[in-house]
């Protein structure tokens, strides 16, 4: 399969979307990865990159007076929430000879290769994640939403392009940072919710593999095998490290919400990534020792989960 997938970045992110790149490259065998760079620091490091497979785009090339408008009226973070259907239509738009697209968060890691989702019914249009939330975080249904927008996957379809326009302008009239609970919305993660009555060939992924993260890991039984790693029966596809907060290029809190107990779990899911994360920083360190944005000071985390590892395993 052929897949131009997309993401967003901030300079506060871009230790995060080298560990993407990284997990891509390792199970992903024809894509691009097209990056917004939410700031220019960010396009011309990736520049300088060896990195075939990611297309860096400055802002300005997407921004047009909406865009403009609404950047105006948004915390820079909204803001970045409002160009993730942005981008990916104007990736859809530029290259229709694609087969497959997909918003990806710069907080993904990829186990295996994301064949699996789209194979699960490869005549779809579009293509959600259920957040499958486990009963702790049952609640946040009505806050963020039944599903889960770090991944959007679609077919080169009119119908998708159409779904995807629609997101694009809802996202630039309203965006909002916070749960907003009198129009339903966050971010610009419950509109895709009315997909299933307005659109064809809606498919909810139905591994449980697929968009895990800190809100649905504790539902399932986490094991490593000579293929890979395991939730249940089912093979992990890709993680999101939601809630992940790096201290420094050794130290990480690894989750705002609870402390993980499940040694399984960091074992075989988190403390690869965060090996991954500190190559990625010493490597970008030994080329931009300048570059510093993307720490947060231990006092300003939680103390929830504070890992950290030995310098000698990067």
């Amino acid at each position: 399969m052929k897949y131009h997938f997309t993401t967003v970045v901030s300079q506060e992110h871009l230790f995060k979307l080298m560990g993407l790149v990284v997990s891509l490259k390792k199970v992903c065998l024809d894509y691009k990865l097209f990056v917004l760079c939410a700031n220019e620091i960010v396009y011309h490091i990736l520049k300088s990159m060896p990195f075939p497979e990611v297309v860096p785009v400055m802002l300005n090339e997407v921004e047009d007076e909406a865009l403009l408008r609404a950047k105006t009226d948004r915390i820079f973070h909204a803001y970045c929430w409002t160009l993730k259907p942005v981008f990916l239509y104007h990736v859809m738009v530029k290259h229709p000879d694609c087969e497959y697209f997909a918003h990806l968060d710069a907080d993904l890691f990829f186990f295996k290769s994301p064949d699996a989702i789209f194979n699960e019914n490869p005549e779809a249009n579009l293509f959600l994640t259920h957040h499958r939330n486990s009963r702790e975080f049952l609640k946040y249904y009505g806050l963020t939403g039944v599903f889960n927008t770090g991944f959007v996957g679609c077919k080169n379809t009119g119908v998708a392009l159409r779904a995807v326009e629609k997101w694009k302008y809802q996202t630039v009239v309203y965006c909002p940072i916070k749960e907003d609970p009198i129009r339903k919305l966050f971010g610009d993660q419950r509109y895709v919710e009315s997909w299933n009555e307005e659109y064809p060939g809606v498919h909810v992924v139905q591994s449980i593999g697929a968009n895990t993260a800190l809100w649905n890991i504790t539902n399932y039984r986490v094991t490593a095998q000579e293929d890979g790693i395991y939730l249940d029966d089912t093979p992990l596809i890709f993680y999101h490290f939601s809630g992940l907060t790096i201290i420094s290029r050794t130290e990480f809190n690894l989750n705002w919400y609870y402390h993980i107990d499940d040694e399984m779990v960091l074992e075989h899911i988190y403390k690869p990534y965060l090996e991954i994360l500190a190559k990625a920083m010493k490597e970008l360190n030994h080329y931009f020792p300048w570059f510093i944005a993307g720490f947060l000071p231990r006092e300003h985390t939680p103390n929830t989960h504070y890992y950290s590892i030995q310098e000698n395993a990067i």
